[in-house]
């Protein structure tokens, strides 16, 4: 979440740090929820309760995260800009 929220600040920046966080916040979030599924869906890892509750935690965190980026694009889509309060740069 946290490396979606920097994605949303310097989304205006434009260059590699911006590239940069927006991957790693792809590739984690694709990995939380790919690794997640796994763990809830195999059989043949028998996960502990500590893994089941840690999976839940990170597909409930990968969905959040992908709605809060869709909630952002809707909301650039109507004309408010999600990065405004930065103050430009």
């Amino acid at each position: 979440m946290a490396l979606l929220g920097a994605s949303f600040v310097w989304a205006h920046h434009w260059g590699p740090t911006t590239d940069t966080l927006v991957i790693a916040w792809a590739v984690a979030t694709v990995g939380a929820i790919v690794v997640s599924r796994r763990v809830l869906r195999s059989w043949d890892l028998w996960p502990t309760r500590l893994g089941i509750r840690l999976a839940k935690i990170g597909l409930a965190g990968g969905i959040v995260s992908i709605l809060a980026l869709v909630l952002a694009g809707i909301a650039y889509g109507v004309g408010i800009n999600p990065t405004g309060a930065c103050g430009g740069g």
